[in-house]
């Protein structure tokens, strides 16, 4: 597994919460992802995913509503070509769970997070992968693309 920087409480609970989903993925006996790349998002994000560094949202980008990151982190995309739409999990500073989440990050690779819905309490962990151009949440819906089964899918058979 690529991801094995802990070095704060939150990344190892991260990576704690993500070992635990590869063990159970492993012990399945499922066969409906049998000659796929990845067997589930988990392996998906263990594998081509990175630390990335909590940081304040910088000035200029303003914080937007809860409960939509991936909208969120695509309108700020759009808005500051600069940055690059990530997708992955994360932990809030405030609580213990990880969860599914986007954020931006610089494009020049410096791996600060840019994270516009958690903007008030930032995050204490960022695990995921900066997706390509043509992979974006779309309205209406503005679903993550590592949720919505048409899109992680083919991620999941083919890898990016």
């Amino acid at each position: 597994m690529a991801p094995t920087r802990p070095g704060s409480a939150a990344e190892q609970v991260l990576l704690d919460w993500l070992e635990s989903h590869l063990a159970l993925v492993s012990r399945l006996d499922h066969g409906g992802t049998a000659g796929w790349k990845f067997g589930s998002v988990h392996e998906l994000v263990a594998a081509c995913g990175r630390w990335y560094i909590p940081a304040s949202l910088p000035a200029g980008i303003r914080g937007l509503p809860e409960r939509q990151c991936f909208a969120n982190a695509a309108a700020t995309e759009r808005e500051h070509p600069h940055l690059a739409y990530t997708e992955g999990f994360a932990v809030a500073a405030n609580s213990p769970l990880p969860t599914a989440h986007a954020w931006c990050t610089n494009a020049d690779g410096d791996g600060h997070v840019v994270d516009p819905t958690w903007s008030d309490y930032a995050g204490g962990a960022y695990l995921g992968i900066v997706l390509p151009p043509h992979l974006r949440p779309k309205a209406p819906h503005n679903w993550g693309v590592l949720e919505a089964p048409d899109s992680l899918y083919p991620l999941l058979r083919s890898g990016l």
